[in-house]
């Protein structure tokens, strides 16, 4: 009888560990997919000869770059973590004519979004690219300078948008 009480008990327990385990597994994935004080993006323009290099840095409401792994809920660890295929992009590149907006000579996705790194600091980044060849040739643009507009979002947060004004567009 006392054999039975005890291999009974130690089952129950068993059970009541499982159940607060997976309990606080799901509590835990309900934050997954959010990024921790993502609400908004600052984006950044390296052209070169066959593309627009494009640098999205993730930042808070006040415009400060997020930190990698400040949090449990970062996009790069456990069960919280955020595939490049989890974000929607849409970029919009308009030319340019006597300083102002003229005509838009872009408007699709973004092209190779990836997680990245610069070199000795912490800053969330994703880096992307436009390809020369999608942007449609503007005959009566004046410059080889125009403004890219960006927007980003996930499934939970977005979308965030960012324009950079004055970006080489087209080659010199």
């Amino acid at each position: 009888m006392f054999r039975f009480n005890f291999r009974r008990k130690s089952i129950l327990k068993s059970r009541g560990v499982l159940l607060v385990s997976i309990c606080a597994l799901v509590m835990l994935s309900c934050g997954s997919g959010e990024i921790q004080n993502f609400e908004g993006i600052a984006i950044h323009a390296d052209p070169r000869v066959d593309r627009i290099n494009l640098r999205i840095y993730l930042v808070d409401r006040n415009g400060t770059p997020l930190i990698w792994n400040q949090s449990i809920l970062s996009p790069s660890v456990g069960v919280s973590t955020i595939s490049e295929a989890d974000f929607t992009t849409n970029a919009k590149v308009y030319s340019m004519r006597n300083g102002e907006k003229h005509k838009k000579v872009y408007d699709d996705r973004l092209i190779d979004l990836r997680w990245s790194q610069e070199l000795n600091r912490l800053d969330r980044l994703m880096t992307a690219e436009i390809p020369r060849v999608f942007i449609e040739e503007d005959p009566e643009r004046d410059t080889p300078l125009g403004i890219i507009t960006i927007e980003v979002q996930t499934e939970k947060q977005g979308p965030f948008t960012d324009t950079l004004e004055k970006a080489e567009i087209y080659k010199f």
